[in-house]
């Protein structure tokens, strides 16, 4: 049985089949939007039935985890202003790291394409620091987890949530030196979008990129800003609401199918932790808000529980109550994204027309005058602190909303 007949529109792309096919006969291969499916060579799979028995979206595991839920940030400033959110991630590394372990995360290659490896030197964690708004390439990572293990190494993997089932499906069993992360995950967009868009990026400035940072913290913490920093040194810098990837990526127009019926996500995850931005620091913990980040973290098991222990030493923690917080933050954590409608209008686009093209027939306000004066308006309003105080109040707002849907009754 071919694996993507029975999956189709629902895979994820994990490549968990492709790391367990005994003859090497799955391969992943891009499809007209850039996402990367399964292909069986059929002269040479023997029926085996593996790639079925690790697919997370054809054999879902259940759990019984009791998750804990905290505000954390990393004590070290500078290394948290280039995490994404407060540094969490880069605490586990090190803690792992420390053990003489190995720490797998998603980097960009020399090309700036998304893909997983790993690190054994904490000089290295910045590669894996920062969300990349593309889905990563996993390869053949999870043979090389399996590989660490098995010679008694420790080992962090972190990814998406169906990255993470995908590992542990793979695996079979948890392994006591193995911790697994997991992300609040909206959705993974197109590798292809995201070729064409640094396509654009040097073909407009004329100038090779030498690096790409997501959600760079312009404005502070929450101002989810793109950055692309050339090879002369020069920058450019635009956020959510200007920036076509940042665009076309918040109003789900090029994320995976498979992410608007997501079988992974939930409140209760196997993986050890699950990490994500907590955009109500201000009223749970005011004195967590010093406008540089802080992480949400569910630790979700008792190995877990005793290695966070550790971490410590590393961090400034306050406890969370998880009940309430799942309310208030559950639309990442649990519900699937809502595509947009224009989405396939969008694909059917992308190979005719200019990203300069696509931004101006599916968002032509960015080009109205009105949207210009406020670009020109927001780094005064930062500097001022009026910027921090709009975003206090319309984080507040949105809590209260999303509180009021999640308890309609309360």
């Amino acid at each position: 049985m071919n694996i993507l007949e029975s999956v189709k529109k629902d895979c994820c792309g994990c490549s968990a089949c492709m790391n367990s096919c005994p003859r090497n006969c799955i391969t992943m291969q891009p499809d007209g939007e850039g996402f990367l499916y399964p292909n069986v060579d059929e002269k040479l799979c023997v029926d085996c039935g593996r790639c079925v028995n690790v697919c997370p979206v054809l054999k879902e595991k259940k759990t019984d985890n009791k998750p804990k839920a905290y505000l954390v940030r990393n004590r070290n400033k500078n290394l948290r202003s280039t995490s994404t959110s407060g540094g969490f991630f880069a605490a586990a590394a090190e803690f792992v790291l420390d053990q003489g372990g190995c720490v797998f995360g998603a980097g960009f290659n020399e090309n700036f394409d998304v893909v997983h490896s790993y690190i054994e030197d904490p000089k290295d964690i910045r590669k894996f620091n920062r969300s990349k708004y593309v889905q990563s390439e996993i390869g053949l990572t999870y043979r090389k987890v399996k590989e660490f293990l098995e010679k008694d190494r420790t080992v962090l993997f972190s990814g998406t949530p169906c990255q993470v089932e995908g590992l542990l499906n793979y695996l079979g069993r948890d392994h006591d030196k193995l911790y697994t992360m997991d992300i609040i995950c909206k959705g993974v967009p197109s590798p292809k979008f995201w070729r064409k868009y640094l396509s654009w990026q040097k073909k407009k400035s004329k100038k090779a990129i030498r690096e790409v940072r997501f959600r760079e913290k312009t404005y502070g913490y929450g101002s989810t800003t793109m950055r692309v920093i050339f090879s002369d040194g020069s920058q450019y810098d635009e956020p959510y609401d200007v920036d076509p990837m940042l665009q076309f990526y918040s109003k789900e127009m090029i994320s995976r199918p498979s992410c608007h019926n997501c079988h992974c996500k939930g409140k209760f995850r196997r993986s050890s932790f699950t990490a994500g931005d907590y955009w109500y620091v201000s009223g749970a913990a005011p004195r967590m808000d010093d406008g540089i980040g802080v992480s949400q973290v569910l630790v979700n098991n008792e190995k877990a529980a005793a290695a966070f222990e550790k971490m410590k030493k590393y961090l400034d923690t306050e406890p969370l109550d998880f009940d309430n917080d799942s309310a208030i933050n559950g639309g990442m954590m649990v519900g699937s994204a809502r595509p947009s409608p224009r989405r396939d209008e969008m694909f059917a686009d992308l190979d005719n027309m200019s990203v300069y093209a696509l931004q101006k027939k599916y968002f032509p306000s960015t080009f109205k005058l009105k949207n210009r004066i406020k670009r020109q308006i927001r780094p005064i309003m930062y500097k001022t602190g009026l910027l921090k105080l709009y975003k206090k109040r319309m984080r507040r707002i949105q809590s209260e909303k999303s509180f009021e849907r999640q308890n309609p009754e309360a």
